[in-house]
């Protein structure tokens, strides 16, 4: 029972603390009142009715707590009835005991809301008048009308208060189921969360602004080791083992760029085989809108740049594959003057007593074979330029002649299908660093583009020239139908191509574009249909040797 009724609310724990302060107190005062001692003796029993119904009123509510309601509303009935008796027995309208219906009515109205309040005091109200009846005259009927004005001032008011709490109850109720299946959202989250930065095949490494570590998922632990070790430490220590800040730090620059800064580097591991990584720094704010934590992603792109030197390489054997009848054909020709010049010197060589013309004649011819050997090495040294696996090292070079080492080996090409390639390049360019064999390759996907795409008789334009103090440019122009503007925005889409099938991998223009990428440049395109298409190829001149 005694659990029963601590589950009970204030509320109802109140209500049962007010019958007893009112038994306690109505007995007292019909104890010590100067009362009749009929009018005592009715009292006592209408106060041992109060207590006889209340006790089995409570019985029932502590035997079923969730039908207090329904308790309550029957209690009401007896309720009404002993306070009737209370007040007729003890002076009728001239009793202080009517405040007891004001008292109901309060408590009913508060409990069960206005419309029950305003029923409570109108039954109030008739049950008053009858057992104030025997003193009622014309003098007590203003006085008579106040105090029923009473109960029903009372029930509105409580029943407001009432509908107020309701309102205020449901509205914290809806806010904490809210809260509740927020908090359900935010652990589910949390727990994906988890299981994605755990999951995920990269290094996570939560940095402050000192660049010092604070947190690493997994994946950081197997690559670098434990946390523990980790932890308070440099970044560029902890991981990378050196104890200054690494050269362009893409931390460093997310710092003070409040930007996602990356940068790809080579590591020599341990096991002594190299590994490259792509890290990508992206910055956290604080509620003040400042960077307070730095969050690194650190990729293994080892065997992405493999696959991706494997795909170029193919490219670039592809593109052998293409100039190889026109290179055949570039060699033929000089060893055809070779074998001319041989002969002659053969038959100046079989007379016993050359004369002074025969042995000039075969200084020319020896000067004519050395002039087509150096032709026949500059068309095997470009094809090798191209053909040969990327070294990855970057040495000055002279653009112009990487592009003229290229002309050598499509001219052929040029000069079987009709079309002309003029030259316009600017000799006084810097030279810059850069890969031979990459840019090659691209002047050689950008040249073949253009041949297969102008029109036999067609004119083909190379300039070179600096765009700024900072940059030059290789411009390749050629006539032709021109690129139609919703084809634009595909051509560096890989596999993307409108070559007929077996004609073209639509891997030539996005290998190109990452290789000027790669030397931090980049390509532009402007085409107009029926009149042609260039394509600008830009370098900065003061990029560093690796």
């Amino acid at each position: 029972m005694l659990q029963n009724f601590k589950k009970l609310n204030s509320i109802d724990q109140l209500f049962a603390l007010l019958r007893i302060l009112a038994l306690v107190g109505g007995l007292s005062w019909t104890i010590l009142s100067p009362l009749p001692q009929p009018n005592r003796i009715l009292l006592i029993y209408d106060f041992v009715f109060f207590c006889a119904y209340s006790v089995i009123l409570y019985f029932f509510i502590l035997l079923k707590p969730e039908k207090v309601r329904h308790v309550y509303a029957a209690a009401l009935f007896l309720d009404l009835i002993f306070i009737t008796l209370l007040i007729y027995f003890s002076g009728g309208f001239k009793s202080d005991f009517y405040l007891a219906f004001i008292l109901l009515v309060a408590l009913h109205a508060f409990y069960f809301g206005l419309k029950f309040g305003l029923s409570v005091a109108a039954i109030s109200t008739l049950l008053y008048v009858i057992s104030a009846h025997p003193e009622l005259n014309s003098a007590n009927l203003i006085i008579l009308a106040l105090r029923i004005s009473f109960f029903f001032l009372v029930a509105f008011s409580m029943g407001l208060l009432a509908r107020k709490e309701y309102q205020d109850k449901q509205r914290i109720q809806r806010l904490y189921e809210e809260l509740e299946r927020n908090k359900i959202e935010l652990e589910q989250e949390r727990d994906k969360l988890s299981k994605i930065l755990m999951g995920i095949d990269a290094a996570l490494v939560l940095l402050n602004v000192d660049q010092k570590i604070i947190w690493v998922n997994k994946v950081s632990e197997k690559w670098f080791g434990p946390l523990e070790t980790l932890q308070n430490q440099l970044c560029s220590t902890a991981l990378w083992k050196t104890d200054e800040i690494c050269e362009d730090c893409p931390a460093e620059r997310c710092l003070k760029s409040g930007k996602i800064e990356s940068k790809e580097i080579e590591i020599r591991r341990e096991s002594k085989d190299i590994r490259s990584y792509r890290i990508t720094a992206a910055p956290l704010f604080n509620e003040e809108g400042k960077i307070d934590r730095i969050l690194e992603l650190i990729q293994d792109i080892t065997q992405e740049k493999e696959l991706n030197m494997h795909v170029i390489h193919s490219s670039k054997l592809a593109a052998v594959g293409e100039l190889a009848s026109g290179v055949a054909h570039e060699i033929n020709n000089p060893l055809s003057s070779i074998a001319v010049c041989i002969q002659e010197i053969t038959e100046s060589l079989d007379n016993s007593s050359p004369d002074e013309n025969k042995l000039k004649t075969v200084k020319e011819c020896l000067n004519s074979m050395k002039t087509e050997i150096k032709r026949c090495k500059k068309i095997t040294t470009g094809l090798l330029d191209i053909a040969r696996k990327s070294s990855h090292r970057r040495v000055p070079l002279n653009i112009n002649q990487l592009v003229r080492n290229v002309l050598m080996l499509v001219h052929y090409k040029a000069e079987k299908e009709h079309k002309t390639i003029q030259l316009n390049l600017d000799p006084k360019l810097p030279i810059i660093m850069g890969e031979a064999d990459e840019l090659s390759q691209v002047f050689v996907n950008l040249i073949l583009n253009a041949l297969e795409f102008t029109p036999t008789g067609g004119n083909i334009e190379i300039s070179s020239g600096l765009e700024s103090n900072s940059a030059l440019y290789v411009q390749i122009r050629h006539e032709g139908s021109g690129i139609p503007s919703y084809n634009l925005q595909k051509i560096f889409d890989p596999f993307f191509t409108t070559k007929p099938p077996g004609a073209g991998t639509g891997l030539g223009l996005p290998i190109s574009l990452r290789i000027v990428k790669a030397h931090g440049g980049k390509i532009k395109v402007d085409s107009k249909i029926n009149k042609g298409t260039s394509f600008t190829v830009l370098l900065p001149v003061n990029a560093e040797p690796d």
